[in-house]
């Protein structure tokens, strides 16, 4: 794996941030329906879900960036 590449750190953290988002959902969930309480983990959990969002509109933008630079090469070499 290239760490230089900015794309491939970005898919690093979603990944990471996702895994722990879906297992905060679960504890939210059984917290909830066990009566225990929830409001801490549901806290973290939008914490987490929006880092998420953050990271795969980063990840969308660096790709629109990466598609734009191409097409200039190709308009350059024409």
């Amino acid at each position: 794996m290239r760490w230089s590449d900015p794309r491939e750190t970005t898919d690093v953290g979603i990944g990471f941030v996702g895994f722990f988002a879906f297992a905060f959902l679960v504890i939210t969930i059984v917290c909830e329906l066990t009566g225990q309480p929830a409001l801490g983990w549901a806290i973290t959990l939008l914490v987490l879900v929006l880092a998420l969002v953050g990271l795969l509109q980063l990840r969308r933008r660096i790709l629109a960036q990466r598609e734009a630079d191409e097409e200039r090469r190709a308009h350059q070499d024409s």
